[in-house]
């Protein structure tokens, strides 16, 4: 086709223009392309380069327009030459001699029927053009090659029979001509519309194609066929043709030594680019070095390839690092053999890649491209087609709408029918299901009762297992349950105790290795054998594993004089016997009162005689039960020679000449000593260390626990604890890990093993475990305990022990607790007189918690209340008529005295002890008294008076906890709890110092509540720890709450909820016969007690029938408790004038525990009054803090408190008069005062700034913002990780707190921290950055901020990772992080 091939001469990169095309196109691609160039468009561009090739495409075709006339001007000049020269040739041979091809063109004419065509020159010049231009154009498809090839063919025999017509000078065509005209015009316009030619056209205009085969497959095939065809010679007319060829075509156009233009495509190719000789040598050939590579690269693939196929097939790899087992890792092999099939894959992937690049090539070329652009001619669209295709879419759209109406008509019926269809056979269905749905419905009601029994028969079955220890039939009916929760539980514990069985196996080996018992060792290995034949038939035995060596202990040592053992406490000697031959450590925690001691001393002496162990021995003792391991050693074993390590600095030091010498077998000592004379003490190897009351080892970074692990040296430990699990797990982990740390490693895995077995479900809500569970839970942990943690009860072994019964009796207020009571609950604070006639509030009143119980103690506590009640000070009846409690016991104290028991009362205050000792004087009721601030000697004595056979004292006042441990008071037969305890075992110790071995009298205790009071939440919170200890796991653990919530949320409730005050009113109250029944523990006694209840209703002049009540009553009371208004504000204290005195408040006690008393007196350079107030001390700074965040939490900016040291005291307000200006400088304090010029000091001057470059109002709020963050950072407080013991005025409030900008406040000293200066660059402290902020240094936050982050990086860096300042230079850190967001 004419209109699908480019101009014959031009570049085959230029793309064909388009057919009919107008100037108005060729402007609008220009205006197109110039728009593009003003848009900067990219050259890469497609549409950018489409319109570039157009328009190069126009270009070129008017220039090759303009060549073409030239030449044909040329051609007419030479023609007329050569016509004048030849004028006597006749023309038919001129004729064949210009169809003769020319020797600059490449191909000849086309054939019309086998023979030349006769045209004239231009003919001839036109017709080889279009023949040759068709033979290039490869690019086509076949179809369109041959169609291409006829029309050019056509169009070459119409113009050669125009120009011989011409050349004759002819006018007149013959038919022949003027059909074949006819027929090549009609070719022609059909084949411009695109359409095929019929057959008849084609044979009409190609006659000789009807003897070809088939046609040419491609376009060059037509060509060359062509050309062919052209170039066979005919005869001698050819060679005249040559001949006179060479004579016009010898010119060469001068366009031709131009450089032609090449396009984009092709000047990515290098073989197309101009090359221009360097002067450079010559560069790398990149393909070669390609070729190399990939050479090396399939030489080191082949060698590989060799290596991995000579490897071993056994090769294999034992860590034994990670196992101790020998067991075989074929994963090294398992690689090799993937690498080695890996690489004898490389011939098939480059077959691959082959395949992949010939497709690639084949769908690359011209033909088969998505540039349909050069295969595709223009279309003229006519209105005629327009208006037929809407015709034809109307048409279409007409029928489809048809049909589709059809389709839904009946769509619309079969739906109609199949409706009818279904109600009638929903009415003969319905009846069908709705008996065979009541048939199912029974049918499943009687499979669900039946499942149903068989869950709870099979959970009773397997709960009766549990109980009964059968583990078999346990496991049997569990297996049939099929309870994953219980399976996973039981899986978990069985891989827990399988690993603490091999840790038991190691430490004994380790032990019998460290002492050198080899043949303890063989026997192991000899056991480890047979254990591990064992586990190949049936679990291990963890008992049997722990307690190996067996040995029976039938008598009690010789030396062992003071009595004879009972059997318990020989079976107890054989556990611990048990322990030390198998190289264990233990816990005997015996319940109070069964002997502890005894069995400790039973093991010394055994140890002693029997096992040849002469010592030393080193028995750990709390100071209140030293005296008492003293007399039971003088008493059980005279003969075992004994160190008692205490007193002053100088008789320590005498003993610690004995303790060189080694003439001793025993050392008594305590805590304290243990740690302040470690120097000494460490420096033995001692052979058994036993600690009494352990539980004090509950913390595992406490400094006893600490220096016992780190300093000593002890082969054998054992922990002596009436109560191993006071609070939660970890703290019974910390003792299992003080006696056998190589065991019990792990708090984490132990505490999650117990706490969490289904922590893994997601969410908070609260997983309750089952009573199956809750008992399978416990029975394993009992598993765990049983060959380390040996504990009896007094009901299990003491069977001739008598029994004690607890009572609980609430106690009514008086009118005055009544009130006061009232007061804390709705307005936090008591209202007192003030001395002038008026009244006001009671200051210095926090931790309301406390102050609740204390005024359930005693209202007297408070000393302004006992002011206004009686203002003489004399003890009289209102000190047991104005508390529900001392109104209590002055009716029952006589009744007990009467029947000859004796009374043991345990206070949590001394305030309260000391007002029970003014009523018990008052009431001539002779007692002891022992607290915290009572001597170790002095103990001794009140033991032996109170012990006497004939001792005249009925009551003995303790306080819980400095008398609850250690103290034999078998004499006394009734115990009364004036307050609980927070910890419940403190009580039950307390109560144990009567019910113990050696009581013949019943123990009755009686505890003291009052009634719809804090009290008794506080007996609850003790009973849920009670019930956490009888189960051995703290059920709190599985509903994901934690205790300080639960404490915030009991305290939260218990203090805002004032409605509970109206409740106070309506306490219950026991009569006289109630307490009777409770207090008498025989007919006789309840008797005699009636009878005294009668002979004070007679003689009292207190009671019913009585003006007075026996407990003060609303209408005794002053008039400033009477009214019910509001509290008053408190009043700002003035400034006293000279002479004035400040009321200072009593206290009743010093505040100290026995531990920090204990210190105190031990200690020579301390006293108690010191010790006293540095506590106090750390209280009113821990509740100035509490204060102060209070007041940053509610939004109140505190002023900024003058810069002191931490541990300085604040100065005393000065007596006298005020100074003048001192009240005029709080006017002016928003104000800059000007202040003279100071002198220039000598030395460095302070670098300030000439200028602020901030404005008064900017500087003043920057200031502010400043001082409030270093005052907030100097406030940051963390949890104390070693608490003091709290005393009672703070142990019931938040959690201890230290505050931690202690060691940042001042840089270290040079001297002292001489490598901190050559570590830390840029050192700061914050009393530097205080200067700053006074210097007006800063001048935005962020400076603050980075001054403060460099402070905690020098911390960080200079300390190690973990430590106390490292890990609070992180929260000063994170703090000012979050101080500086929210400023």
């Amino acid at each position: 086709m004419a209109s699908v091939q480019p101009a014959p001469g031009m570049p085959s990169n230029v793309p064909a223009l388009p057919p009919n095309l107008s100037q108005a196109q060729v402007q609008d691609v220009y205006q197109k392309f110039q728009r593009m160039k003003a848009q900067n468009v990219p050259e890469n561009d497609p549409e950018y380069i489409k319109a570039y090739r157009f328009l190069t495409a126009v270009q070129q075709q008017q220039n090759f327009r303009k060549l073409q006339a030239q030449k044909q001007a040329q051609l007419q000049a030479q023609q007329q030459q050569q016509a004048q020269q030849q004028a006597q040739q006749p023309s038919q041979q001129q004729a064949q001699q210009l169809m003769q091809p020319q020797p600059t063109q490449q191909q000849p004419p086309p054939q019309v029927n086998g023979n030349a065509s006769h045209v004239t020159a231009n003919g001839a010049t036109n017709g080889q053009q279009d023949v040759a231009a068709a033979a290039a154009n490869g690019s086509s498809t076949p179809n369109q090659t041959s169609v291409a090839n006829s029309a050019q063919i056509a169009g070459a025999q119409a113009q050669a029979q125009a120009q011989r017509a011409a050349a004759q000078t002819t006018s007149s065509f013959t038919p022949e001509q003027l059909n074949l005209l006819r027929t090549q015009i009609f070719a022609f316009k059909t084949l411009s519309k695109n359409q095929p030619l019929h057959p008849k056209v084609q044979a009409q205009l190609f006659p000789s194609l009807k003897q070809q085969a088939a046609p040419p497959t491609d376009g060059t095939a037509a060509g060359e066929k062509v050309a062919d065809g052209a170039a066979e010679p005919k005869g001698s007319v050819s060679k005249e043709v040559v001949r006179s060829k060479a004579f016009f075509d010898a010119y060469q156009s001068p366009y031709d030594l131009l450089t032609k233009p090449i396009s984009f495509s092709d000047h990515s190719q290098r073989i197309k680019r101009q090359k221009i000789p360097a002067i450079l040598p010559l560069g790398i050939d990149s393909d070669q070095v390609r070729e190399e590579q990939e050479r090396l690269l399939y030489n080191r693939i082949q060698a590989r390839k060799a290596e991995l196929a000579a490897l071993p097939v056994n090769i294999a790899a034992w860590d034994t690092s990670k196992s101790t087992d020998p067991t075989a890792d074929d994963s090294l092999k398992i690689k090799a053999l993937i690498e080695y099939k890996k690489l004898c894959l490389l011939q098939k992937q480059r077959d691959f890649r082959r395949e992949i690049q010939q497709e690639l090539f084949h769908y690359d070329n011209l033909a088969m491209t998505a540039n349909r652009s050069m295969h595709r001619r223009m279309k003229k669209q006519s209105l005629r087609e327009a208006r037929i295709t809407e015709k034809l879419e109307k048409q279409q759209r007409d029928a489809r709408e048809n049909k589709e109406k059809a389709r839904q008509s009946t769509h619309l019926q079969s739906i109609v029918a199949h409706a009818q269809d279904i109600k009638n056979n929903a009415l003969s269905q319905r009846s069908r299901i709705q008996k065979l749905g009541r048939m199912m419905v029974t049918h499943h009601q009687h499979m669900e009762r039946e499942e149903q029994k068989r869950i709870e028969r099979t959970a009773k079955q397997r709960l009766q297992a549990l109980k009964a220890n059968d583990e078999e039939t346990y496991l049997k009916l569990l297996g049939q349950a099929k309870d994953s929760r219980i399976s996973h539980l039981l899986k978990q514990t069985d891989g827990f105790l399988k690993q603490l069985a091999a840790s038991v196996r190691e430490q004994q080996r380790s032990a019998a290795e460290k002492w050198g018992e080899d043949k303890y060792a063989e026997d192991e290995d000899e056991d480890e054998d047979v254990s591990d034949d064992d586990e190949g038939h049936g679990k291990v035995d963890y008992y049997a594993v722990a307690h190996r060596i067996k040995e029976e202990v039938s008598i009690q040592p010789s030396i062992l004089v003071g009595g004879t053992l009972k059997e318990y406490q020989l079976k107890g000697l054989q556990w611990m016997i048990s322990l030390f031959n198998n190289n264990l450590n233990g816990i005997l925690a015996d319940e109070m009162g069964l002997g502890k001691t005894i069995q400790t001393i039973s093991l010394i002496t055994y140890l002693i005689e029997k096992k040849r162990q002469s010592g030393p021995f080193l028995v750990v003792v709390p100071l209140s039960t030293l005296t008492n391991w003293n007399l039971e050693f003088e008493k059980w074993a005279p003969s075992v020679k004994r160190i008692v390590y205490k007193g002053p600095p100088n008789s320590r030091k005498q003993q610690q000449m004995q303790i060189r010498s080694g003439n001793f077998q025993v050392l008594l000592t305590t805590y304290e000593y243990i740690i302040k004379d470690r120097p000494i003490l460490s420096k033995i190897k001692w052979v058994h260390m036993i600690v009494d009351e352990g539980h004090r080892m509950k913390n595992a970074q406490s400094k006893l626990s600490s220096t016992i692990t780190q300093y000593y040296t002890t082969r054998y430990r054992l922990i002596l604890t009436g109560t191993p699990l006071q609070n939660n797990l970890p703290e019974l982990w910390a003792l299992l890990n003080f006696v056998l740390p190589t065991i019990f490693k792990s708090v984490k895995s132990f505490d999650e093993w117990f706490n969490t077995p289904f922590a893994n479900t997601g969410g908070q809500d609260k997983m309750e475990l089952t009573e199956e569970e809750q008992l399978l839970v416990i029975r394993r942990l009992h598993k765990v305990l049983r060959p380390f943690l040996l504990r009896r009860l007094k009901k299990d072994v003491e069977k001739d022990l008598p029994d004690k019964q607890e009572r609980v009796i609430k106690c009514r207020f008086s009118a005055l607790q009544t009130k006061l009571y009232m007061q804390l609950m709705t307005h936090n604070r008591l209202t007192v007189a003030d001395g002038k006639g008026g009244k006001t509030s009671m200051r210095g009143l926090s931790n309301m918690l406390m102050q609740l119980r204390k005024l359930c103690n005693h209202p007297y506590v408070f000393e302004p209340v006992e002011d206004q009640m009686n203002p003489s000070k004399g003890t009289n009846d209102s000190i047991w008529r104005t508390a529900g409690k001392f109104e209590l016991l002055d009716r029952i104290l006589p009744k007990f005295q009467a029947t000859g028991h004796r009374v043991l009362m345990f206070f949590q205050m001394t305030q309260i002890m000391n007002i029970m000792e003014d009523f018990l004087r008052f009431r001539g009721i002779q007692y002891l008294r022992l607290d915290g601030a009572t001597k170790a000697e002095d103990r001794a004595e009140l033991l032996r008076l109170y012990n006497e056979p004939n001792s005249p004292y009925f009551c003995f006042l303790l306080s819980t906890r400095a008398g609850g441990l250690g103290l034999n008071l078998q004499t006394a037969d009734t115990v009364i709890i004036y307050d609980s305890d927070w910890n419940p075992h403190q009580d039950l110790q307390a109560q144990d110092r009567a019910h113990r071995i050696g009581q013949k009298n019943e123990v009755r205790i009686l505890r003291l509540i009052s009634s719809n009071s804090v009290e008794e939440k506080i007996l609850e919170r003790a009973q849920f720890k009670l019930d956490m200890d009888g189960k051995v796991i703290q059920a709190g653990k599985f509903d994901n709450k934690s205790t300080n919530e639960e404490r915030e949320a009991f305290l939260k409730t218990l203090l805002e909820a004032a409605e509970a005050a109206d409740q106070v009113g309506d306490q219950e109250e026991m009569d006289d016969d109630d307490l009777n029944e409770l207090m008498a523990r025989s007919e006789d006694e309840l008797t005699l007690f009636k009878k005294m209840d009668k002979e004070r209703d007679e003689n009292d002049q207190y009671g019913p029938g009585r003006p007075l009540a026996r407990l003060m009553e609303e209408s005794e009371l002053p008039d400033i408790y009477v009214a019910e208004d509001n509290p008053v504000q408190e009043e700002v204290e003035e400034y006293a004038g000279r002479g004035a005195r400040v009321k200072t408040q009593v206290k009743y006690d010093d505040g100290l525990t026995e531990e920090q008393w204990l210190a105190a007196v031990d200690d020579s350079d301390d006293s108690i009054g010191e010790a006293a107030k540095r506590k106090q001390a750390r209280i009113d700074k821990r509740r100035t803090n509490k204060a102060k965040r209070e007041r940053v939490a509610a939004g109140v900016a505190s002023s900024p408190e003058p810069e002191r040291e931490s541990s300085e005291e604040p100065q005393p307000k000065k007596k006298g008069r005020p100074s003048k200006g001192a009240g005029q400088k709080r006017k002016g304090e928003d104000i800059e005062e000007e202040t003279p010029p100071a002198k220039r000091k000598r030395g460095r001057q302070p670098n300030k700034p000439a200028v602020d470059v901030l404005g008064s109002a900017e500087r003043s709020a920057l200031q502010k913002a400043l001082r409030t963050i270093t005052e907030s950072i100097k406030a940051l407080e963390v949890p104390d990780s070693e608490p003091e013991e709290p005393s009672d005025d703070d142990s019931d409030d938040e959690p201890p707190t230290r505050l931690i900008i202690g060691p940042f406040l001042e840089l270290p000293s040079k001297k002292l921290y001489a490598d901190y200066y050559q570590f830390i660059a840029e050192p700061i402290a914050m009393d530097v950055i205080e200067k700053r902020i006074s210097s007006h240094q800063y001048t935005s936050l962020k400076d603050l901020q980075s001054d403060i982050a460099l402070l905690a990086k020098n911390a960080k860096t200079y300390n190690e990772d973990g430590s106390m300042i490292y890990n609070d230079a992180v929260v000063i850190e994170v703090g000012q992080a979050l101080l500086c967001v929210v400023d």
